[in-house]
């Protein structure tokens, strides 16, 4: 699905020219859940890095951008997230590879320091500024996770979960909200939802919410306040 400069994937990523957004791969989560008595195979960081190389072969990409929470824990770096994220930055091989902080990585410099890689607070790209969205930002485009947003639809007794973008235009600003690349999260369902976490995204109308589901290919579903029309 093209919207003028930009591209979004079914794979979950953002192309604009050469460069891959990506947002949310949270990994170490199997450690956190490891630690409260909740075992889970540990697959994903072997399916995260198997989605970003056919990223990187389908669409050319030259450079990632993980706009916040490469990781997972918030008040330190436990064993699973050292080594899931140095596993993470070696599988990119020569691809360029830029990290935006996230509410969850507050540790995570340290890691990326043995790599040479900064922890950024925001990166610009051809116009748009690349965030998390836990703070407030006023630029005028903007690329932001944190929601990791998903429509659950309801037929024949049967519900539907789909990750899914969205595009917001209010007022001055474009914003593209991401949804999670990690396959542990499975989304938080915006037609349910009564609020965003993001203050970016504190005083937005669901008709100035367009959204964008994610299955073999992108598809446009309309407005968050046509969805809640025919769903609620």
């Amino acid at each position: 699905m093209e919207l003028n400069d930009i591209m979004l994937t079914p794979e979950r990523a953002l192309i604009i020219k050469d460069t891959a957004v990506i947002a949310d791969l949270h990994l170490g989560l199997e450690n956190v859940m490891l630690e409260k008595g909740v075992a889970v195979p540990r697959m994903q960081i072997i399916e995260i890095v198997e989605s970003v190389k056919r990223i990187i072969e389908k669409y050319g990409i030259r450079r990632i951008v993980v706009a916040g929470d490469l990781k997972h824990e918030f008040s330190r770096n436990l064993p699973y997230e050292w080594e899931d994220v140095e596993h993470f930055l070696k599988a990119l091989g020569k691809v360029e590879l830029e990290v935006v902080r996230g509410n969850h990585d507050n540790y995570l410099a340290t890691i990326l320091a043995k790599h040479g890689i900064e922890l950024k607070e925001e990166i610009e790209i051809e116009g748009w500024t690349v965030v998390h969205g836990h703070k407030k930002c006023d630029k005028p485009k903007i690329i932001m996770g944190h929601e990791h947003p998903a429509v659950k639809i309801r037929f024949r007794g049967s519900i539907y979960s789909y990750h899914c973008y969205l595009r917001i235009r209010k007022k001055n600003q474009d914003i593209i909200v991401l949804p999670a690349f990690s396959p542990l999260v499975s989304g938080s369902d915006i037609i349910s939802a009564e609020s965003f976490l993001s203050p970016i995204l504190s005083d937005v109308s669901d008709d100035e919410i367009e959204i964008y589901a994610v299955d073999d290919e992108v598809v446009y579903l309309g407005k968050l306040s046509y969805l809640k029309s025919i769903t609620l």
